[in-house]
């Protein structure tokens, strides 16, 4: 790839830092009000799950001033270290809302958008606006670079919520054009993250939007006291593209009708159920298909997965809890089989460390085979079958599950599901106050600035 001096990131940055709020579609504008109430929720659900408590404890070390609020809760840090925490509980449960090829957006862009906008004062249309331009920005990076191939060689594609995140926080902060293009440079130097630690089952999986987000704020804040960052992001020889996509990228993608098409809708997966997302048809499927008592009870009954080479890679492991007992069931197929079979249900209770060491459920999924399909090209597509000990046998398959966009999740299904994960909330403010943050989400457009939400979240 020849490397131009003009890296074709100029065009992105040149139109996200000057197109105005006012001209973003109402539709986007919909959308992302929709993010922001789904996130919310997940922040909610996840408020003191495992890890949460050693981030909180460490942004407070880390924080030599109030400035943004840590939600849910009086407490204000610096704006980086309140994004920070934010995420992580966001991300917690792996509730929040998903790209392919792995990349969590929300869990990153919604605390960094809500900490810089209680910063600088931003009025609701210009944070979601933000959102917006944000999501556009790195999803065109990300259909870029998938053009010769999946987006994949080992790095956690999270590294997109550096770019979303820092234009979030450069709009929000008002940057200059000079001050943006740094802070795009900085941001991408921070580029964090690899798959192992999915296929490790480690708490790192939760840390990543809180870096993330951490980070997106802190390059913008760099760049507004002029530090410079790396000018070639996407082409340079150590660029974007030529760390991170697996073949030539298609470099029009970054512009095609840039200004019209706002991408992310077309692409955002909303999580109905709180495991990994290559799972989500999987959990779908066995809650609303009624399988005989005899193929459940009976240990004699043999069980055969036979999976996408995703989700053989990412949630193939055998099923053995360790020192991260709900990691290891947020991505374990064996486990998500086990638990829709067996309980019948899908919510956070199940993804316990508790639940994910009931010895009933353990050993009903130890006893799962899965075998890898090379032609189960689509990443959640997978086949389970059950033989009974008197012969009989089952079959249930499926791809593309509830909350993907070829099988979208409704905004009903969204407050639905904010209203349960805020009723499960170990967090006082989010179960007390879930229909009044409801009711500030909707009107959300029309605020003359964040305050009116952060203070009901508190």
């Amino acid at each position: 790839m020849s490397q131009p001096e003009h890296d074709p990131i100029e065009e992105l940055i040149a139109f996200a830092s000057r197109v105005d709020a006012c001209m973003i579609p109402p539709e986007v504008l919909g959308f992302q009000t929709k993010r922001l109430l789904d996130n919310l929720g997940c922040m909610a659900a996840g408020y003191e799950e495992s890890g949460v408590n050693a981030a909180l404890k460490l942004a407070r070390r880390w924080s030599g001033c109030g400035e943004a609020h840590v939600l849910g809760s009086q407490e204000k840090l610096a704006a980086p270290q309140a994004a920070f925490v934010n995420a992580v509980r966001a991300r917690a449960l792996d509730f929040c809302d998903v790209l392919s090829p792995g990349w969590h957006p929300g869990s990153s862009d919604i605390p960094v958008a809500l900490a810089a906008a209680e910063l600088s004062g931003a009025s609701g249309l210009e944070t979601l606006a933000a959102l917006a331009v944000a999501q556009d920005f790195g999803q065109r990076i990300n259909l870029a670079a998938q053009a010769k191939g999946f987006f994949y060689r080992g790095f956690d594609s999270n590294i997109l919520g550096l770019f979303s995140g820092v234009v979030i926080a450069a709009r929000l902060l008002k940057l200059n054009l000079q001050q943006f293009r740094d802070a795009v440079g900085l941001a991408f130097d921070y580029g964090i993250g690899t798959f192992q630690h999915y296929q490790d089952k480690t708490l790192a999986v939760r840390f990543g939007q809180g870096l993330v987000a951490r980070h997106a704020l802190e390059a913008a804040m760099l760049a507004q006291e002029g530090i410079s960052g790396p000018r070639r992001v996407l082409c340079g020889e150590n660029g974007f593209f030529n760390l991170y996509a697996p073949g030539k990228p298609d470099l029009n993608i970054l512009t095609q009708r840039l200004g019209v098409d706002f991408l992310g809708e077309e692409a955002t997966c909303f999580k109905l159920y709180p495991h990994c997302s290559i799972l989500l048809a999987m959990t779908d499927t066995l809650l609303n298909t009624p399988v005989p008592e005899k193929y459940l009870l009976d240990p004699r009954t043999r069980l055969k997965l036979k999976a996408s080479p995703t989700m053989r890679m990412v949630c193939g492991s055998s099923y053995s809890p360790s020192l991260t007992p709900e990691i290891d069931a947020q991505f374990s197929a064996r486990y998500i089989i086990a638990n829709a079979l067996l309980r019948g249900r899908a919510t956070p209770n199940e993804f316990s460390a508790v639940a994910a060491q009931d010895p009933l459920v353990v050993a009903f999924a130890q006893r799962i085979e899965i075998e890898e399909v090379a032609a189960f090209d689509r990443f959640d597509r997978f086949e389970l079958t059950l033989w009974a000990a008197d012969g009989d046998e089952l079959t249930l398959a499926s791809a593309y599950g509830r909350g993907w966009p070829e099988n979208a999740a409704n905004m009903q299904e969204i407050r639905d599901k904010f209203m349960i994960c805020c009723q499960l909330s170990p967090c006082t403010t989010f179960r007390e106050y879930a229909n009044v943050v409801l009711q500030h989400i909707e009107q959300f457009a029309e605020a003359p600035s964040v305050m009116p939400l952060l203070h009901v979240l508190r």
